[in-house]
């Protein structure tokens, strides 16, 4: 009887023990393998629409959402300042799955079009990966001309 509670006791410890070796967080993305960056090439603005190129960079693959993020420049209502930080108050998202996505090896094209005719516009994409943990990744803010 000893030896059969000497023996749980035994394998108790070791499970307790075991289940506390090892370092244990989050996976984090790999830059070389899981990792993109964007990058705009060209940026056309025609009346109400916004045609923009992108590069992208590095895990091409990992791309699942790419997001026009824009604002009016001018003195009105909703609109930022000529000087002002960049604050995105709208945004038109895309994912890999609509057919407004179009991504062609690594160039990334996309478009705009509700746009206000005479308004001029500042702007930035942002690229979401399809992996969770991974943080969001940004062009430069660009403004468009009127």
């Amino acid at each position: 009887m000893r030896y059969y509670a000497a023996i749980v006791a035994l394998v108790l410890a070791f499970a307790l023990v075991g289940c506390a070796l090892g370092k244990k967080e989050w996976p984090q993305a790999q830059a070389s393998e899981d990792m993109f960056t964007l990058q705009v090439l060209a940026a056309k603005r025609t009346d109400t629409c916004l045609l923009l190129t992108l590069q992208v960079d590095g895990a091409v693959s990992r791309l699942y959402r790419a997001s026009i993020q824009y604002e009016a420049v001018g003195g009105g209502d909703g609109q930022g300042c000529d000087g002002c930080p960049f604050v995105p108050r709208d945004a038109e998202h895309f994912t890999r799955d609509q057919a407004a996505f179009d991504l062609k090896g690594n160039i990334l094209k996309l478009s705009l079009c509700t746009l206000e005719p005479g308004t001029q516009y500042r702007f930035r994409v942002a690229g979401k990966s399809e992996l969770a943990a991974t943080p969001l990744t940004y062009t430069d803010v660009f403004v468009t001309t009127q």
